[in-house]
C-alpha cells in the first residue's frame, strides 16, 4: 500500500490502497453511480411527465407540429400588433458615399444604427436615425447636383470667354 488509509475511508480501502466505492450508495439513496433505471431522471427524481418521441406534452404538439407563419416574399411574419420598424435608408447613406463622401461617415452610421435601437425599444431614436441617414443623402445628393451646375456653367462661361478673344 502506498499511502496508508486515512479518515472515512480507513474501512473501505481494499489491499490496493483505493477507496472502494461499490460499497457506499448513491446520492438520494440509489445504488451505483448516481444513476437511475430507465424512465427514472437522475437522483432518484421521477421524470415529470416526459414522453417518447414524437408524442406531446404539456399541450405542445409533436415535432413539426408549430409552424412559423410565412408571409411569402418577405420572410417570415411579424408577431400580431407588433409594428415594423423603420427604415434604415442605409441605400441614401450609400449614395453620399458615392455623391459627397464627408456626409457618409455620418449618414452610415446613423443607418446602422436604426435596427438595434428599434430592438432595444427605443423607437423614437430609431425613428430619428433613419430619418437623418435619408435627410443626409438627399443633402449630399443636392449637393452634387449644385456642384455640376456650377461646373456647367463655368464651362460655359470659358467657352463664351474663349471664343469672344479673351
Amino acid at each position: 500500500m502506498t499511502y496508508p488509509p486515512q479518515g472515512d475511508n480507513a474501512d473501505n480501502a481494499s489491499s490496493s490502497g483505493y477507496t472502494d466505492y461499490s460499497a457506499q450508495s448513491g446520492y438520494g439513496g440509489q445504488s451505483g453511480a448516481g444513476q437511475g433505471s430507465y424512465g427514472t431522471g437522475g437522483y432518484g427524481q421521477e421524470a415529470y411527465g416526459q414522453q417518447g418521441y414524437g408524442q406531446g406534452s404539456y399541450g405542445q404538439g409533436g415535432y413539426g407540429s408549430q409552424t412559423p407563419a410565412y408571409s411569402g416574399a418577405g420572410g417570415f411574419a411579424a408577431a400580431p400588433g407588433a409594428r415594423p420598424g423603420p427604415p434604415s435608408n442605409v441605400g441614401w447613406a450609400v449614395a453620399s458615399i458615392l455623391f459627397f463622401w464627408p456626409l457618409s461617415f455620418i449618414a452610415m452610421t446613423r443607418a446602422l444604427e436604426v435596427y438595434p435601437l428599434w430592438a432595444a425599444g427605443r423607437h423614437a431614436e430609431a425613428e430619428a436615425a433613419s430619418a437623418t441617414a435619408k435627410r443626409l443623402g438627399m443633402i449630399s445628393l443636392a449637393i452634387v447636383a449644385v456642384l455640376i451646375i456650377l461646373y456647367l456653367i463655368f464651362i460655359f462661361a470659358m467657352v463664351g470667354l474663349a471664343s469672344s478673344g479673351y
